[in-house]
């Protein structure tokens, strides 16, 4: 996701929180400093956020370390991506030789730990104004944000894209009123198959996933990749039955696949999280992912392979009913039995449903 801040965005790539934490406090009153823990991560960050100006990376991480994600960005299609500024921090003891290794590799500086204050703030602005000059002179922004849009492995949308496009749903819903469901996936302990079984494989899987979700969507509704092995699904003027419904044929499905891997058959599940919210004037989607993957971290405490349903609009209604509900929901809660929570709304559903009962009105009479 793009930033909304005026600060230049920096990446800030180290398995040691405390070493995160350490270089976001030095640089975060000047810049937008955001984290990841290894490779991996930094890399699904940067293909999905065009903003990022520069990166800070260690060198010694868990599935993809320092060289590797270097290489991956100097190797990358994107020509932004491709020229960005990666500085390389490493505590090695053989300093030489791990920034000639690093400048082998692409990167763009190196700084030894321990480091000051100074020193990383130098490197930073340095390097900020170099992305920010060479962007000026890259492609057309039009053409970077579609780039960036789309996940190389799955072809389907990034973080960026479903981030923009479902908040432009939302605001849609909020001034004509209708309801919305988020589908939150996660494949299940797949740090763990990434380790053993290595990156091409960890791609196959994310692919096959990837591609079984696209024929199970609509094309009304939303579907991107919004993480390592996460993805999201928003799905329009869909009730919660069918959500659920659809929730199990997507485990289902998943579960049904196998790879090929050390010469043995592998089999992936996958945890899902089905949120119906009621949606106020604050509501954004960040907000609702991360609602969202809160009831997907409780799954995974109890060992995944499960799915979660939670409707917020249901609770209300029990309350104090809805401010406003659109037709379809209108039938719903008629076919449930519960007219009473119709009754508030019918002179709004009827200004809805006039210009159709006109129209059926006219061609009976013709």
């Amino acid at each position: 996701m793009a930033s909304t801040s005026n600060k230049p965005r920096i990446l800030v790539v180290d398995d040691s929180k405390v070493m995160r934490r350490a270089i976001a406090k030095i640089l975060g009153k000047e810049y937008d400093v955001i984290e990841a823990e290894h490779g991996e991560d930094a890399w699904t960050l940067l293909i999905n956020d065009n903003s990022i100006q520069v990166v800070f990376t260690d060198l010694g991480m868990p599935y993809l370390d320092g060289y590797g994600l270097v290489q991956r960005i100097r190797q990358a299609d994107d020509p932004n991506l491709k020229e960005l500024p990666v500085i390389i921090i490493t505590g090695q003891e053989d300093d030489e030789k791990a920034q000639q290794d690093a400048f082998n590799f692409g990167a763009t500086d190196f700084i030894s730990k321990p480091f000051e204050s100074v020193q990383l703030k130098a490197r930073a602005k340095a390097h900020v104004r170099f992305e920010q000059t060479v962007r000026k002179l890259s492609e057309t922004s039009e053409k970077l944000e579609t780039q960036a849009a789309i996940d190389e492995v799955t072809g389907l949308g990034g973080q960026q894209y479903f981030c923009k496009t479902s908040d432009e749903t939302l605001a849609y819903i909020k001034r004509n009123g209708g309801r919305l469901i988020l589908l939150r996936m996660d494949i299940d302990n797949f740090d763990f198959i990434f380790i053993k079984n290595g990156k091409t494989i960890a791609d196959k899987i994310i692919g096959a996933v990837g591609k079984r979700l696209g024929k199970l969507v609509r094309n009304e509704d939303k579907l991107a990749r919004v993480g390592l092995a996460k993805f999201a699904m928003l799905l329009l003027s869909t009730n919660f039955e069918d959500s659920r419904q659809l929730a199990e044929r997507i485990h289902k499905e998943v579960s049904a696949l196998s790879f090929k891997a050390n010469k043995k058959t592998l089999k992936i599940t996958l945890s899902i999280s089905v949120l119906e919210p009621q949606l106020d004037k604050d509501s954004n989607i960040k907000a609702l992912l991360k609602e969202a993957e809160s009831y997907l971290d409780d799954l995974t405490v109890k060992g995944g392979n499960a799915i979660s349903c939670k409707s917020t609009v249901v609770d209300v209604l029990g309350v104090s009913g809805l401010h406003h509900i659109d037709v379809s929901t209108a039938i719903r809660l008629v076919k449930e039995g519960r007219q009473e929570m119709v009754r508030p709304h019918i002179d709004k559903l009827l200004k809805e449903l006039h210009p159709l009962l006109e129209y059926l009105t006219r061609k009976n009479k013709t």
